[in-house]
């Protein structure tokens, strides 16, 4: 809307018969809305109806993420015909405009990133290109021919207004980078947030060692590293279920490629979970005595009994992967509270099978707890810190789950209080550098006040008689001594910021609490523990989320986007994300404004 009213087809498509203010008049560019045919004026009015359609048309296919060769579809076609016969749009010179734009969105991003008064986070993805053929999913292997990954560069904060921001700000396929560690480098620092970042989420399986090491290094260089690094390096933890998952599959292959047939289940997408649902659907079958029809089954295998105990063992286990899941991966923005429950509850329930009296269980949950035991002594210190930032869970959970699933072992707590108080004093340190102490010319100015109220009431001299002054420290309180062996016994340093945050009463847990909402409520009481909260919130525990997490292999780009041009691509990828709702509604309100 612009001031007040709704923007209709003819703020975008100035010269087009969709009548306005009850007037309608011939379409096109070169004559729209021409007072006199012959006019001088034509041709430049004809560059400014274009110009400005070709920028809404930018506009709409950077924040939708859409290729601009789809202006060539027949059907799109016929909607700019009907909007402006005159106008024929170029997919090339379309690809141009979201060029433009992105540079100009670029600019205004760098300066946000720039400005920003706290730390970001990163999270770098890799994206396998596939291909599949008409009879269902196939991988790279299957085909001969040239494939590119693509990385895609996420930056993850929280603005002033509490808001978390995920944008990227570089995707590129790896056929696109000469030196890609430091094109990568190069690329933080123009957007200013090579010195902000507090922790990288990457792919667990995946060797992401050197884009990370030399992130840190550069950090360590500029003293910007936290904790020593203890919890820079982020993993994946859609990556570590996938893992655990592939593992257990992976034992019953062959029972799997039999139960395939019997359930008439085909290709399909790399996604575990869909694994998952055809074996319990199978066990069901099994259980109401359906594969004992030996007429209607004569052609398949039909697994023994040992073996569908097996595929029970398996489902048993993968099922409390999945009831995590479902948790973690499809709520809209699962805190770090409910990962540290989830996960704890996980590993519980995996060291209860892993002492189960069935060989074969016992043997998988072993593996399994093995996996998922490195990920969570790799994980622990970040989840722990980030659950503390929640004032639904605080020390307090850190308790609870100690003595649920630790027994009674509080040690581990003494080092998580002690990193979140080196992390706040870290803080303290930090903005009292920003800081700056009182300028020679404040202090003039604090002496010329005292100057003025002199010259017009006089000095003090002339104000007071002499006085004799006795000499005598107790004179007029003679018991001061014993006061101050009083405040000197009884008094209590002054309490922190953390200290009386974890003192305040915990929050009533509900489902749709928003912490950010909380925080920023809360910020004018803690102001430096805020910034610590704030930026401990937006380190990403996952690179995918709701269907993608069950993904066993690397997700796809955009199929559309793969016969794009390097650096289309990422300026349409990169604007899509820049373009989110917050931003959007910012914008439509300054427009609103104006």
């Amino acid at each position: 809307m612009t001031n007040g009213k709704r923007k209709t087809l003819h703020d975008f498509f100035p010269g087009s018969d969709v009548s306005k203010k009850g007037k309608s008049h011939e379409c096109g560019p070169r004559n729209a809305n021409l007072r006199d045919e012959t006019s001088t004026n034509i041709g430049e009015e004809q560059i400014i109806y274009e110009e400005t359609a070709y920028r809404a048309l930018a506009k709409f296919f950077c924040q939708s993420g859409t290729p601009p060769k789809s202006v060539e579809d027949m059907y799109f076609r016929k909607l700019i015909v009907y909007l402006n016969p005159k106008f024929h749009p170029s997919s090339a010179i379309l690809s141009r405009y979201c060029l433009k734009l992105y540079e100009e969105e670029r600019a205004k991003v760098k300066e946000i990133l720039r400005s920003l008064n706290g730390r970001v986070s990163l999270s770098v993805e890799r994206l396998k290109y596939k291909q599949s053929n008409g009879f269902g999913y196939c991988s790279t292997s299957d085909f001969r021919g040239s494939f590119s990954d693509f990385i895609c560069l996420t930056v993850h904060f929280i603005d002033e207004d509490w808001k978390l921001r995920s944008w990227v700000v570089s995707f590129r396929s790896l056929d696109a980078y000469g030196d890609y560690v430091g094109e990568t480098i190069q690329c933080l620092s123009d957007f200013g947030i090579e010195d902000k970042i507090c922790a990288v989420t990457v792919h667990s399986y995946l060797d992401f060692d050197e884009i990370v090491d030399v992130i840190k290094s550069k950090l360590l260089e500029k003293k910007r590293l936290q904790l020593d690094g203890q919890f820079f390096r982020v993993s994946c933890n859609a990556d570590i279920f996938s893992s655990m998952v592939k593992k257990a599959f992976g034992m019953i292959e062959d029972i799997i490629n039999d139960i395939r047939l019997l359930v008439f289940w085909g290709k399909s997408l790399p996604v575990w979970n869909v694994t998952f649902h055809k074996l319990q659907e199978a066990l069901e079958l099994e259980a109401k005595g359906e594969y004992l029809k030996k007429d209607d089954y004569k052609d398949y295998d039909i697994p023994s009994p040992q073996e569908w105990e097996k595929v029970k063992g398996v489902c048993k286990l993968v099922g409390h992967v999945y009831t995590a899941a479902e948790v973690l991966f499809m709520e809209k923005r699962p805190s770090a509270g409910l990962y540290f429950h989830n996960l704890n509850k996980l590993r519980f329930n995996l060291m209860k099978d892993s002492v189960s009296s069935d060989e074969f269980a016992r043997s998988l949950a072993n593996i399994m707890l093995k996996k998922f035991g490195k990920y969570w002594t790799h994980m622990y210190l970040v989840l722990a810190l980030a659950t503390i930032m929640d004032p639904r869970y605080k020390v307090k959970y850190l308790e609870f789950c100690f003595l649920k699933y630790e027994g009674n072992d509080l040690l581990p707590l003494s080092s998580i209080l002690e990193a979140i108080q080196r992390l706040l004093d870290d803080y303290v340190v930090h903005r009292s550098s920003m800081e700056y102490p009182m300028s020679d010319s404040d202090s003039d100015n604090s002496d010329t006040g005292e100057d003025l109220i002199s010259d017009e009431f006089g000095t003090s001299e002339d104000l007071l008689e002499p006085i004799e002054v006795v000499n005598d420290p107790s004179f007029g309180f003679d018991c001061s001594d014993e006061f101050s062996k009083l405040i000197q016994t009884t008094s209590q340093p002054p309490k922190s910021e953390l200290d009386c945050y974890l003192e305040e009463p915990i929050v009533p847990w509900t489902k749709n609490f928003d912490v950010l909402s909380w925080w920023k409520a809360a910020s004018p009481r803690y102001p430096v523990l805020s910034k610590l909260a704030r930026d401990l919130l937006s380190i990403q525990l996952s690179l995918v989320t709701g269907y993608d997490s069950y993904y066993t292999d690397l997700r796809e780009p955009d199929r559309d986007m793969t016969s794009m041009e390097s650096d289309l691509v990422n300026a349409l990828m990169s604007t899509k994300s820049w373009f989110d709702k917050q931003r959007r509604n910012a914008m439509k309100a300054e427009v609103q404004n104006n």
